[in-house]
């Protein structure tokens, strides 16, 4: 505790000596005459300022010097224009004076200074590059952990894909496409100038799938949005081009929230909701467990007997009744959240600060063992691993602040903690997954309980009655899933800087960022005896992950317009930046006593150990003109050596450029008040790989030797090592994103509406993947530079006020973004190329289960097995004779087909093509946008609406294929069953059953392609053979590819400001209450649970295969501001 306050000593010294002070008071309020709350007044050229309170009324002091007889005083505030006033000091009576300020609408923001990188800042207006600023009430009112969830449908071009409604789970998210094959997606994050981890490191060890790892929060979940001010984010290389190869992704710059002088200030927000998941799955109800239309227990598949319930066309109330469950919905239940925030934020001329702490605290929808004791008549007194299934907790704390050494140095400096807690169940589609089980279950069996009540041993529908505690399963039982099996996560995280600034003169300034981000990591996956995984012996892994960054920023700014009145602004900078990653797993199986997690309790035990290390080392320049007040021009340069790059070529340039022309000032229609063009070029890299440059080597007991001999690597007993599978590559370079943009921003009517839109063309050269090398290298790949990737597209945002009354205001902002994406080539085959050669032979690598890269194709288009489809030449057996040759379906005469119509043979079915083929369709949107509404009704009510949109991209629904081919999906109660042509059978019945389960394959076809073929009007029965070997897993996925289009209501909210209220010793503070709901309502054709969904942590895939559902949230927020 002595250390704190010695902290709050440091940050926030007394003043103790009485001085001579000027006190400004007085109002602002809009054109309409309402007060704005919060608007900025602040002395230019000095730190003095405040901010207005719930009245629109502000007052500071400034203190008198005998060498300043004038003063300039600022009013500003968000979507308004700013206004200057003058204070002549000799004029002021009794030390005491009065301004008030009227603003006028600026829904552009056009006055505002944005952070365009590395400590820069320009006003909005001279801008010559797309960067878009995000308020600080845009995500300081979201109930969301992560920012990056909170960021949906607020950014152009900026698209983000939540994994799952899980607690704590984790968001993928990209800014204008993808331009990398196998480098990070994700933009880099730079808070208060230095950058922080954004790294989302899968669990579950080596081992597994990643497909099959269990969620693991992204470190942007570690930051409390409360603490944040602005967010600015940088699109295109044009405007991250100054930070070089780490920047192709884009950048979003996070400022956090700083102490101001005048009044301490106090907020205390909390914040309560409760979730539920938003759809049930689509499943069956009228076939039991079985196989052939008969009951077999134990069996994996629902093709059993015909089950008499409500509802079925061939129900008897007469009869009695067979028992179904609702799997989904018994094992869920509501979830919910809590939110606490306290802050305080306050200052003297000299000295501010701003302090926060924070708990969050989020528990998922899955029913918890508490609530499932509940449903059961007794557990014999077990005690399950764990009791929730799924949460999330973090506490944060922060301290930032500023102090004037002397007129010249400001000392700035910011530290935050977070202490994060991960409860998480393991990603569904594993076979040791939760929806693997609950949607493959027969809809006849009880999943409760999970527990054998004899033994206590894992029960399962494919093991019901278990006589070994290792058991016999095909999956796991869900509710084992949750209770049984384990994987937590426990973070500690401190990251800040510390920042110097010298103002040597009036011209001249030096400032220094020094950044440090720290976190530790452990982890723990428990797979207990009984699991379905390596023969249900159990298996424990543990991680320990330590991810550090360094980055120290030194910057020289030079104002040439103050020193020769010429009108040039100069920065030049040096940068140092180091990060490393140290892992250490240990992995144990063969369970010995059960329900003891200690890896001394394992039988075999191994260890993994990673280590990472990158230096990186800058040069950089920036130089801004401003040309007859209207022309304005940026241009950069930024020199980068990097550890990553081969010893070939150890440093690179990237450049950039960027003019801004302010037309209105040359010419401009009476209802055009700001009008501007902007024209932008630039670069930005990715860094390979670490130590993709070094050819290292392995032990074949650790890992598999692929395709090479395995000769003399034992000797007397002990293991020996090989070179790897990879050559070194000594010439390795950044990747480069070279992007064109240009762009036009419009003020209308008086500063009511804005436009801004932009064009952008951005091609991605040097791309590295591991190429193929000949097999006398000794190797199998080489990691290279070898492909290219070109997105280009639009983006358009439109802000409106549509009324602007002291008692009713109404705001609207639309925005929209389209990208389109190809790859243009791979290892020096283009798309052209690609055409005429022979498929295998084609450059081609997988990123997901079925999207790959390959040049001419869009990014992550799917290749697929598929039925003989029109369209691809494929020759197959169409004709259903060995014993004639195959033919080319394409030149089959007397046929009008398109592509991707399914040629059906003559006995009514498709035929199945042996080699994977390119579907067409990839996960990318056609465009994506939100429409936004805020009013405000009087001085107390604020409504707000926000639909987010996502259209075109198609995800691969192989979770369909999966419960087809197991007989669980909805689709597949029009099935046949042997029991509808039988005169013996309860429901039967001439003419009307006899006629259930049949038709033509046209039935079964989606996307609105034909059937078309000699067997096109064949009636054929729709039997478990043909859901299982024509529409099952390994057969035709194509036709569950599906529309991946929604419109989310994404929030609705009312607020209500009560004003000033008492709470007894608690003072007289203003309250403001918001209840708010997300994600209530989507429009979508998406037959899943979600067409907003991510297979993939780290990237997007387009693919469900027994993903995670989503969630809705409702929400109340009180908030008090002393």
């Amino acid at each position: 505790m002595k250390y704190f306050f010695t902290i709050i000593l440091y940050f926030y010294p007394l003043c103790l000596f009485a001085v001579d002070v000027v006190t400004i008071t007085g109002k602002v309020v809009s054109e309409s005459g309402e007060e704005l709350i919060g608007a900025n007044v602040s002395v230019l050229e000095g730190s003095t300022g405040t901010a207005t309170d719930v009245s629109g009324s502000y007052r500071f002091e400034v203190l008198k010097t005998a060498s300043q007889n004038r003063l300039l005083v600022k009013a500003s505030y968000i979507g308004y224009q700013s206004i200057v006033d003058t204070v002549n000091i000799n004029e002021v009576e009794d030390n005491n004076t009065e301004i008030n300020f009227i603003l006028s609408a600026d829904v552009m923001r056009l006055e505002s200074v944005v952070v365009t990188g590395v400590g820069i800042k320009q006003e909005t207006k001279k801008l010559g590059v797309s960067i878009e600023t995000v308020r600080k009430e845009q995500v300081e009112d979201s109930p969301e952990i992560s920012l990056v969830s909170a960021l949906r449908g607020n950014v152009s071009g900026l698209e983000v894909r939540k994994t799952s409604g899980d607690a704590g789970t984790n968001a993928f998210f990209r800014i204008r496409g993808t331009g990398t094959i196998s480098g990070g997606h994700e933009p880099l994050v730079i808070v208060d100038g230095s950058p922080v981890s954004t790294r989302t490191l899968d669990s579950g060890g080596r081992e597994t799938s990643e497909r099959g790892h269990p969620e693991s929060s992204s470190r942007m979940a570690d930051i409390n949005m409360d603490d944040i001010e602005s967010i600015d984010v940088l699109k295109g290389a044009a405007a991250s081009s100054i930070y070089g190869s780490r920047a192709s992704n884009g950048v979003i710059l996070i400022t956090t929230k700083s102490g101001t002088t005048g009044k301490t200030k106090i907020t205390y927000k909390v914040n309560y909701g409760i979730s539920g998941m938003n759809k049930i799955y689509p499943l069956q109800q009228y076939f039991g467990q079985g196989d052939g239309g008969d009951f077999v227990g134990g069996n994996s598949y629902s093709w059993g007997k015909v089950l008499n319930v409500k509802g079925s066309p061939w129900f008897d109330s007469n009869r009695e009744l067979d028992e179904v469950y609702d799997h989904v919905e018994d094992i869920t239940e509501i979830g919910n959240n809590y939110e606490q925030t306290v802050s305080a934020l306050g200052g003297n001329e000299k000295t501010t600060f701003y302090f926060s702490m924070s708990e969050n605290y989020e528990r998922a929808h899955w029913q918890t063992f508490n609530e499932y004791k509940k449903t059961v008549s007794t557990v014999f007194g077990h005690q399950p691993t764990r009791n929730i299934p799924s949460d999330f907790s973090r506490k944060t704390f922060r301290l930032k602040g500023s102090h004037f050494l002397t007129n010249k140095i400001t000392l700035t400096g910011s530290m935050s903690y977070a202490k994060v807690n991960g409860n998480q169940v393991i990603r569904a589609h594993s076979t040791d997954g939760l929806a693997k089980g609950l949607l493959s279950t027969p809809p006849d069996f009880n999943l409760r309980p999970y527990l054998e009540p004899t033994t206590q041993f894992h029960r399962s529908p494919t093991d019901p009655y278990p006589d070994t505690r290792d058991g016999s399963h095909k999956w796991n039982n869900p509710y084992w899933v949750l209770y049984e099996l384990s994987q937590t996560q426990a973070v500690e995280r401190a990251y800040g800087n510390i920042k110097i600034r010298y103002d040597i003169n009036p011209w001249l300034n030096l400032n220094y960022v020094l950044g440090t981000d720290f976190s530790l990591d452990q982890r723990n996956d428990i797979m207990p005896i009984g699991t379905y995984r390596i023969g249900g012996v159990g298996r424990y892994i543990h991680e320990d992950i330590l991810d550090q960054e360094w980055d120290s920023n030194l910057t020289l700014s030079f104002d040439l317009n103050k020193l020769y009145k010429v009108p040039i602004k100069l920065v030049a900078g040096h940068n140092l930046n180091s990060r490393s990653l140290k892992r250490f797993e240990t992995t144990g199986e063969e369970q010995v006593l059960p329900n003891y997690y200690q890896i001394e309790n394992y039988s075999s035990v191994t260890a993994d150990q990673y280590i990472s290390l990158v230096h990186l080392e800058s040069y950089f320049m920036q130089g801004t003109m401003d040309l007859f007040d209207q022309l304005y021009i940026t241009s950069a340069i930024r020199n980068d050596g990097s550890s990553t790059f081969g010893p070939a070529d150890r440093r690179h340039n990237f450049f950039k450029f960027s003019t801004a022309w302010e037309f209105s000032k040359f010419y401009a229609p009476s209802f055009i008040n700001f009008g501007k063009l902007r024209l932008a070029y630039g670069q930005a890299g990715e860094e390979p790989r670490v130590y993709a440059i070094f050819s290292g080597y392995t032990s074949p007991s650790l890992f598999s030797v692929g395709e090479k001999a395995s000769l003399g690597l034992n000797y007397n007993g002990v293991t020996g090592y090989r070179s790897d599978d990879e050559v070194s590559n000594f010439r390795i370079r950044p990747e480069r994103r070279n992007e064109y943009e240009g762009g036009a921003d419009l003020s209308l009517f008086n500063g009511k509406m804005g436009i801004s839109t932009t064009i952008y063309n951005a091609i991605s050269t040097d791309i590295i993947y591991d190429i193929d090398v000949i097999p006398s290298t000794g190797a199998d790949e080489m990691t290279a530079n070898g492909a290219s990737i070109q997105n280009n597209g639009l983006e358009l945002t439109m802000d409106y006020r549509v009324l602007d009354r002291q008692r009713l205001k109404w705001e609207t902002k639309f925005i929209y973004a389209s990208n389109r994406n190809t790859v243009l080539q791979m290892n020096g085959v283009d798309g052209d190329m690609a055409k005429t050669m022979e498929p295998n032979l084609v450059p081609s690598r997988g990123i997901a289960k079925f999207s790959e890269v390959s040049p001419g194709h869009e990014y992550a288009e799917f290749k697929v097995l598929s039925w003989a489809r029109f369209g691809h030449s494929l020759a197959v057996d169409h004709d259903l004779n060995i014993n004639t040759p195959d033919v080319n379906i394409d030149t089959l005469a007397g046929y009008n087909w398109k592509k991707n119509d399914v040629y059906i043979g003559k006995n009514g079915l498709p035929i199945m093509y042996s080699e994977k083929i390119w579907s067409g369709y990839a996960p990318n949107p056609d465009w994506t946008g939100s429409f936004f509404n805020d009013i405000k009704i009087g001085k107390k009510i604020k409504l707000s609406c926000l639909l987010d949109i996502s259209m075109g991209g198609h995800i691969a629904n192989y979770t369909k294929n999966s419960l087809y081919e197991w007989g669980t999906h909805a689709d597949t109660d029009k099935r046949y069953h042997p029991d509808f042509d039988n005169p013996d059978w309860f429901g039967y019945e001439e003419g009307v059953s006899t006629q259930w389960g049949k038709g033509t394959f046209q039935e079964l076809i989606n996307h609105g392609h034909n059937a078309i073929g000699p067997g096109q009007d064949t009636i054929i029965t729709f039997s478990q053979n043909l859901y299982e070997n024509y529409m099952g897993r390994n057969t035709d996925v194509i036709n569950n590819i599906e529309d991946a289009s929604y419109m989310k209501l994404r929030e609705i909210a009312i607020s209500y400001h009560f004003g000033s209220v008492k709470i007894g010793y608690l003072g007289d503070p203003n309250l403001t209450v918001r209840i708010s709901a997300q994600d209530l309502k989507t429009w979508t054709n998406y037959s899943g649970w979600d067409p907003e969904t991510n297979m993939y942590q780290d990237r997007i895939s387009g693919e469900d295969y027994f993903n995670q559902p989503q969630t809705w949230r409702a929400n109340m927020a009180i908030q008090l501001n002393w």
